[in-house]
């Protein structure tokens, strides 16, 4: 295999320098584009560097007032690009190379930010589309929450830090943990069974089957977004809302020892008994 020697042009890469609390990382040679008017007149070669918008869910898309964010594409090597990312109003959102403009393959650093477009998510290197190396990942007080080896894109070695900085002992929930009602799985049915109320419509027809609401649980708890994913009756779908409205707090998902917003599909059985 072809070793992939990486070009950092001094001046033009990243969008900003390292955020309140947090430590620079060695491994990444980085260093500052001022975002801005006077940026663009001043970076060399900005004739050479290809404008790419994009919606929320990162699809291409033609006109700018469609996108939630766009990117910069400047080659710095044959087949490598440096990709700045940025939110609509301006904000750093992503850095990163790539192979091409269609951000195939992504080779080199890579740093994600939080969406105030200061403090970093998270950074690391790719190669050939993978982890390798040392990962950080950060709370959003810009202290570490965890450091992370990985070897071909296999996860080889962690440990991880609470936000006080305090590093934790027991690390097995620590790097991926999904959202989940107090108590659990059966927990949550007896809720419902509990909470729901059957619309008269749905008794008298006997209407039985399964149908699903989903929803996002926040990093505090609190549930939000709630949509029907699948429809058994319409006023059954209102009668899943209003379950959710009555719901405690959940137990918030879990990544790199970072509470984190997360999708939640909850599924009904609706059956009747007599």
């Amino acid at each position: 295999m072809k070793k992939l020697t990486l070009v950092v042009l001094t001046g033009v890469l990243l969008c900003y320098t390292y955020a309140r609390g947090q430590n620079p990382t060695s491994q990444l040679p980085v260093s500052v584009l001022v975002i801005g008017n006077e940026a663009k007149k001043t970076a060399p070669n900005a004739e050479q560097v290809i404008t790419k918008y994009y919606s929320a869910n990162r699809k291409e898309v033609k006109v700018p007032q469609d996108a939630a964010f766009y990117r910069e594409f400047k080659q710095v090597a044959e087949k490598l690009y440096q990709v700045c990312e940025y939110r609509i109003d301006r904000r750093p959102s992503m850095e990163l190379y790539v192979t091409n403009t269609a951000y195939d393959v992504k080779n080199g650093p890579y740093r994600l930010y939080y969406p105030d477009g200061i403090l970093i998510d998270n950074e690391g290197m790719y190669k050939n589309d993978v982890q390798v190396g040392n990962w950080y990942y950060y709370h959003r007080n810009g202290k570490i929450s965890g450091k992370e080896m990985y070897e071909d894109g296999l996860l080889v070695d962690a440990e991880y830090f609470n936000e006080d900085g305090s590093k934790l002992t027991d690390i097995t929930a620590a790097v991926r943990e999904k959202p989940s009602f107090p108590g659990g799985v059966i927990e949550m049915d007896k809720f419902v069974q509990k909470i729901i109320e059957l619309p008269e419509e749905v008794v008298k027809n006997k209407i039985t089957g399964k149908m699903a609401i989903g929803f996002i649980v926040e990093p505090d708890g609190t549930l939000s977004s709630p949509k029907i994913e699948l429809s058994l009756n319409r006023a059954l779908d209102e009668a899943a809302f209003k379950v959710l409205d009555q719901m405690p707090k959940w137990i918030p998902a879990k990544s790199h020892n970072r509470l984190i917003r997360a999708k939640y599909t909850m599924p009904i059985t609706i059956t009747i008994r007599k």
